[in-house]
């Protein structure tokens, strides 16, 4: 699904939709669409970089310890965090980003129910797209990026490849909606572009703390799924509870693990990992687990419940003392 979100929308699109002539205001048609950042996980120590503005990518190069073991490597439980979390960011950010920038210019289309970008497309792109956003209730609007083969001229042919659900600016709802990209469709158009897929993003940006939930479905036969929400504060502080079927295991072997964590750091970015895994490699055990790290992000403390890594450091160095398993 990484490959799906982070691929799909290009330049060519950007390119061969923004086009048009003098036509009615369009503005309302833009405000749905989100914001940068709105939409995205954030983690602490992620690419995008959680809590308040200005910490955008500024932890993309932390590196942390290594699971129990006070190696330089990432902590495992954490790297596998970052890894699910970075990539639904990176392809939301795409594409909010494109559509925004497809959006930016007058569409083909336009009354006072729906604006239409497109059909258009790069001359060497398999795909011919379309973006529509439609007024759906009072300040209340959908919007879909659609897709069709190169050289269909026919509007049965467009399949949508995301979708998403938001408000006009003086709606109470202004900034929050959902966001729904089709991995499977864009499969179909260019397989080059997608493993497939569907991920589901609920935001909540009007007000502090801020909340994404992210249900990621994958159609790549290895069964996985991920469900993510993280609350965001003000003063950059987070948690993030996660619920996961998946391949937990570093390096990655195929076997899938039942996966429960639940994630907190505060404004420094220090933070506490307390993660529950089992089935899997894990056979008949249940594998509690917890790891704390500090401003540097660096590992302070390890401990797990079945002598899988010995404990490491100590638990008065975590930022939260309490061990918090969230299922």
């Amino acid at each position: 699904m990484t490959k799906t979100i982070a691929a799909m929308l290009g330049a060519g699109m950007v390119a061969g939709l923004a086009q048009g002539c003098a036509l009615p205001d369009a503005s309302k048609f833009r405000d749905p669409i989100p914001q940068q950042g709105e939409a995205q996980i954030a983690v602490a120590g992620s690419q995008v970089g959680g809590g308040s503005s200005g910490t955008q990518g500024q932890s993309a190069q932390v590196r942390l310890a290594g699971l129990g073991g006070g190696g330089t490597n990432y902590a495992t439980l954490y790297e596998f965090t970052r890894q699910i979390t970075d990539g639904v960011d990176t392809g939301t950010f795409g594409i909010i980003a494109a559509i925004d920038a497809v959006t930016s210019y007058p569409p083909s289309s336009v009354n006072d129910s729906q604006a239409t970008w497109g059909p258009g497309g790069d001359a060497l792109d398999p795909i011919n797209w379309k973006v529509v956003v439609k007024q759906v209730g009072d300040r209340e609007f959908d919007y879909e990026v659609d897709g069709r083969p190169h050289g269909s001229s026919s509007d049965s042919d467009f399949k949508a490849i995301v979708t998403g659900h938001g408000y006009g600016k003086s709606h109470p709802n202004y900034r929050s909606g959902t966001l729904t990209v089709f991995g499977d469709v864009m499969a179909a158009l260019d397989p080059t572009r997608s493993n497939g897929g569907t991920a589901k993003i609920t935001y909540d940006a009007r007000g502090w703390p801020k909340t994404v939930t992210a249900d990621i479905t994958t159609s790549d036969g290895t069964g996985q799924w991920y469900d993510a929400t993280v609350s965001h504060g003000e003063d950059g502080s987070g948690v993030l509870v996660l619920t996961a079927l998946a391949d937990a295991s570093s390096p990655k072997d195929g076997t899938n693990e039942n996966v429960d964590e639940k994630s907190r750091w505060d404004s420094t970015g220090a933070g506490r990992a307390d993660v529950k895994m089992s089935g899997g490699d894990f056979g008949s055990k249940t594998v509690q687990a917890s790891q704390c790290w500090g401003s540097t992000f660096a590992q302070v403390y390890y401990t797990d419940n079945v002598d899988y890594q010995p404990t490491a450091g100590s638990v008065s160095a975590c930022a939260f003392a309490q061990a918090e398993f969230d299922q």
